[in-house]
């Protein structure tokens, strides 16, 4: 017996199993991910120093951080980031008392695939050191047209929270800025929304925090 003729059925249905997984992933990367706010993914990551053994380092430098692959991603980023920039500075801080490590990552991802509030999010900016950090979605749309959209969103989002504590609503009412909204989340920090200073036609939902 010619076991070709064997063959070639189960390889045709073995290339119809990888063109359906193939089809199935791409598919998966299409949908949209729906972000909410303090979900923002980690881009950097500590790559283990000589003294591993002994613990991790609570403040690593500069030297030890790099940004991470498209594969070290959380899941559901890796097919929306299309690239991870970083900068990263060991400065003194303003006291001179100890070195600062400030982090600065950017991650841009590939359109129509993240929305907040039903709006289209283009880069993630993640910018911490160890007294300060600032998170913030960078959203496609302008604040005149937009902005009041987001502002409702935050609004829920906490009104739903705080229901479920029962805390008082009242303290999910953003305040008018000069340039925007802001919600108070702690001593510490909140959530700010207003326009990119850089491009008019950009949202920047932001949740910053400093002591």
């Amino acid at each position: 017996m010619d076991c070709r003729h064997l063959l070639a059925p189960a390889a045709a249905g073995l290339l119809l199993v990888a063109g359906a997984r193939v089809r199935a992933e791409d598919a998966g990367a299409a949908r949209i991910m729906h972000v909410t706010g303090g979900d923002f993914p980690a881009l950097v990551m500590v790559v283990p120093g000589d003294h591993a053994a002994h613990g991790p380092d609570a403040t690593p430098a500069c030297d030890r951080i790099r940004a991470r692959r498209a594969d070290e991603l959380p899941p559901g980023w890796r097919t929306r980031v299309a690239r991870v920039e970083l900068d990263c500075e060991d400065t003194l801080a303003d006291d001179d008392q100890r070195t600062l490590t400030a982090v600065t990552a950017r991650a841009v991802l590939h359109p129509d695939r993240v929305q907040l509030a039903g709006q289209p999010v283009s880069e993630v900016r993640l910018m911490d050191s160890q007294r300060w950090g600032d998170h913030q979605y960078v959203l496609a749309a302008p604040f005149p047209t937009a902005g009041a959209v987001i502002r409702r969103f935050v609004e829920d989002t906490c009104l739903a929270r705080t229901l479920a504590e029962e805390s008082p609503a009242t303290a999910c009412t953003m305040q008018a800025t000069d340039d925007g909204f802001y919600l108070p989340s702690s001593d510490a920090g909140g959530i700010w929304i207003h326009a990119d200073p850089d491009d008019a036609a950009r949202i920047l939902y932001v949740e910053a925090w400093a002591d």
